[in-house]
């Protein structure tokens, strides 16, 4: 196995390895332990996605998700610490005004980490890409995620990544930011 998927084999010789041996009882209490770990968190993930579809459809037009650490790291003043604490991405609330797309730290110190606004000029672009359960930065999710990609053609660091579980209409309102900027233009 490639990566860090080393550790799959491992999940897996263990349900499997121990009724083998016949060695029930324990196999029992792995898939116990197993269904109480892995539970919360597949329910949490689900409310979330479910809360933020819900809140789209009332037309709400905000945003959660992760950006990975090294981007982050361009945006914010981020300390060493936060590496170990948000190895998975920092997490993010976004939402959309007259200027932009505004990214807030979620749970970390508002003081610290001030909220910074991605102009609707410098934005050339959105597209969503499937991430699977497992992205590049190392966020692991029972439910599917989603990377929305934000083309940013003047900024250095290359696009900005979002990754979240319910990306709905994200990249639909930045083109229509595109066609209302470019009606600006044409009239």
């Amino acid at each position: 196995m490639r990566g860090r998927g080393w550790w799959l084999g491992l999940a897996a010789a263990v349900p499997v390895g121990l009724p083998l041996l016949g060695r029930w009882p324990a196999a029992l209490a792995f898939a116990g332990i197993t269904a109480a770990a892995v539970g919360p968190v597949l329910l949490v993930q689900w409310w979330a996605r479910r809360r933020q579809r819900a809140a789209h459809a009332a037309g709400a037009l905000r945003w959660f998700g992760r950006v990975p650490l090294e981007r982050a790291a361009l945006i914010w003043e981020l300390g060493p610490g936060l590496a170990l604490l948000f190895g998975g991405g920092v997490p993010v609330c976004i939402t959309t005004g007259d200027d932009g797309l505004t990214l807030r730290t979620r749970g970390l110190s508002s003081r610290r980490h001030p909220s910074v606004t991605v102009l609707w000029t410098d934005i050339a672009g959105a597209r969503a890409e499937p991430a699977g359960r497992l992205t590049a930065h190392g966020r692991v999710a029972a439910l599917p995620l989603t990377a929305v990609i934000l083309d940013l053609p003047g900024d250095t660091g290359g696009p900005l990544t979002v990754t979240t579980h319910a990306a709905g209409g994200l990249v639909e309102t930045v083109a229509a930011r595109h066609i209302a900027q470019s009606d600006d233009h044409q009239g």
